[in-house]
């Protein structure tokens, strides 16, 4: 039989483990409670962590007497949502927890689905019915942890998953969090990688022209050969180093390598541009265009022959800032070029405005043209180009048939797999023929 977690009567027994707007035990509460039934050999229990957003916003808007009147509420919502034999918890600003005397899955979840319930009513601030946003972390004691804090820990990660769920709650799942786990190591050998600067390298896909069938460029693709793990997948490591500081290094290492090889390619009578991709985070680094021409006067480079690529959505989702960036960019020579063209939200409007000289038609499109909607898009993206102005490139060539219907559609240059695939510089000289 397992032992089951008894609430606090009141007071509580240990002093100052009572929050005084909730009047529900807080932290030290949870933890003089928990601690006993976990020590206990048989001891089974479930730990629900619920994250409310929106109170910030209470306390910047109408101050703190509000915000803590708004809190008492949730916290009064909580208790009458949950049973008798379970106990709330405000563990800290914007956190509250429950742990339940049973400890089934279908319980679990009940619980989370009636706290997710319970708190999308509105809530009284100032008079004014305001909606915040709550999510339910489920965690198992001893399934999903050991030890009185990794309970807390798990907890709280299922409320993180909880926020990419249309239910609003999530159990802890061991798997995703070992994958964390693998990617945070992962940065942290990034991190040497980069100072030894030999695993990143340059894979180069050359893009031609569609009516010669010359070589007019390359889009660079960064690749990490990780002394242990191999290469590593840039859908691996791109999405979660973009959400790290090493984004701009990684960036600077890969315009400083793209440069030494362009300037060998030019001394060979190369007359190509490389292009490079610029993540949507580097917008928010202030001294972004200073580091990069920087690059560009140590190897004495010009930047007429390097095009930067963003995406629709990286422009979009810091607009002033990145167009900014970008016209000074172009200023100093470079092209801009829109990567997976009709794949983001920007408008037309806007598409006139942005400082930006190039389309790349989405592979998307271009692999369906033997569709009338496909040959639609792509016909449609090339006047466009040509009403603004603009130069296009169709991504994702994979046939001769689709290099053919993109020439005629009037795409003056492409890339794909049936051009060529992403080449190391040798492969990629050799490929070129210099």
């Amino acid at each position: 039989m397992t032992k089951k977690i008894t609430p606090h009567p009141r007071p509580v027994l240990q002093e100052g483990a009572l929050d005084s707007r909730t009047q529900l035990p807080n932290r030290d509460g949870f933890y003089y409670d928990t601690a006993p039934v976990i020590e206990a050999q048989d001891a089974s229990l479930v730990l629900l962590v619920i994250d409310i957003e929106g109170l910030d916003f209470i306390l910047r808007t109408f101050g703190p007497e509000e915000r803590d009147r708004v809190v008492h509420d949730i916290g009064d919502r909580i208790q009458k949502t949950v049973d008798s034999d379970s106990t709330p918890y405000y563990i800290t600003q914007g956190r509250f927890a429950v742990v339940l005397a049973e400890n089934t899955y279908l319980r679990a979840t009940q619980r989370a689905r009636d706290l997710v319930a319970g708190l999308e009513k509105p809530f009284n601030v100032s008079g004014i019915a305001y909606h915040l946003d709550a999510y339910v972390g489920i965690s198992h004691y001893p399934n999903h942890a050991k030890t009185q804090k990794e309970l807390v820990r798990t907890g709280v990660f299922a409320c993180h998953l909880a926020r990419g769920v249309e239910s609003r709650f999530a159990a802890f799942d061991q798997q995703v969090d070992e994958e964390e786990r693998r990617r945070f190591y992962l940065m942290l050998d990034l991190e040497q990688a980069l100072e030894k600067q030999d695993e990143i390298r340059l894979a180069y896909q050359p893009q031609i022209n569609l009516e010669s069938g010359k070589c007019v460029g390359a889009e660079a693709l960064c690749r990490w050969e990780h002394s242990e793990l191999g290469s590593i997948p840039p859908g691996r490591l791109f999405p979660y180093v973009e959400q790290t500081p090493l984004i701009m290094p990684l960036t600077e290492l890969i315009l400083s390598i793209g440069l030494r090889d362009l300037s060998l390619w030019q001394s060979r009578g190369f007359e190509g541009a490389v292009a490079l991709n610029l993540s949507s985070t580097l917008f928010r680094q202030p001294d972004l265009l200073d580091r990069l021409k920087e690059h560009f006067r140590f190897t004495n480079m010009g930047m007429e022959q390097v095009h930067f690529e963003v995406t629709e959505t990286s422009i979009m989702e810091q607009p002033n800032r990145a167009i900014h960036t970008l016209a000074e960019i172009g200023k100093g020579g470079s092209k801009i070029a829109v990567d997976d063209f009709g794949t983001g939200h920007s408008s037309l409007a806007y598409l006139a405005d942005l400082p930006i000289h190039i389309i790349k038609i989405d592979m998307h499109f271009v692999q369906n043209l033997d569709k009338p909607w496909g040959k639609a898009i792509v016909g449609a993206a090339v006047t466009l180009a040509e009403k603004l102005g603009l130069e296009t490139i169709a991504e994702g060539i994979e046939t001769e048939t689709q290099l053919a219907q993109c020439r005629d559609l009037g795409v003056t240059v492409g890339q794909g797999y049936y051009i060529g695939k992403p080449m190391f510089r040798k492969e990629f000289e050799k490929w070129v023929g210099m």
